[in-house]
């Protein structure tokens, strides 16, 4: 019987690999738009999108220099370059007791998920890029949409993304 493929990792994302987010949406109802190419990039760009919101907390990490040099990824003296795991109020966001390490929350790899399956299904969206220019408003073909302004969480188009990380984000959840 031959070897199982070697998993494909994808860099710069919340999940290690594709199949990790693989098994994640293979959970999700109505998932469609999470089949062919462009998986990794559109896990990089939801990882992106979502470090970008005004998070709660801060990082979790240690400083990182050892013997008076740096031994991180991105020169900052820290060696953790992603925004999650986090420490929000002094509480570690996620643990493995088993590991006994800080690991990225569930809650997070949905989001990063769901943002990255609206990525596949929209593309690139015009809105976003409106909305980071500062535009209030638009008509096209009869169809307006109004942009609000508020807490960063429209750097995420997804919904569901926005809606799981509030928690992270110090908006006030009802």
């Amino acid at each position: 019987m031959p070897d199982p493929p070697e998993p494909t990792p994808v860099t710069d994302a919340y999940f290690d690999t594709i199949e990790e987010a693989d098994a994640l949406a293979a959970t999700r109802p109505n998932s469609t738009a999470w089949t062919g190419s462009g998986k990794a990039a559109a896990l990089q760009e939801a990882t992106r999108r979502i470090d970008s919101l005004p998070l709660a907390g801060e990082r979790y990490e240690p400083e990182y220099i050892e013997d008076d040099e740096q031994k991180d990824i991105n020169s900052d003296g820290l060696a953790q370059t992603l925004e999650f795991p986090r420490v929000i109020d002094g509480v570690v966001c996620d643990w493995d007791y088993g590991t006994k390490l800080p690991i990225v929350p569930a809650a997070v790899k949905w989001a990063c998920l769901e943002e990255a399956i609206w990525i596949l299904q929209h593309g690139d969206d015009q809105r976003l890029e409106n909305q980071q220019m500062g535009l209030a408003s638009q008509s096209i073909a009869g169809s307006s949409e109004t942009y609000v302004p508020g807490f960063g969480l429209q750097i995420l188009q997804s919904p569901r993304a926005r809606q799981i990380m509030r928690k992270y984000t110090g908006v006030v959840v009802r």
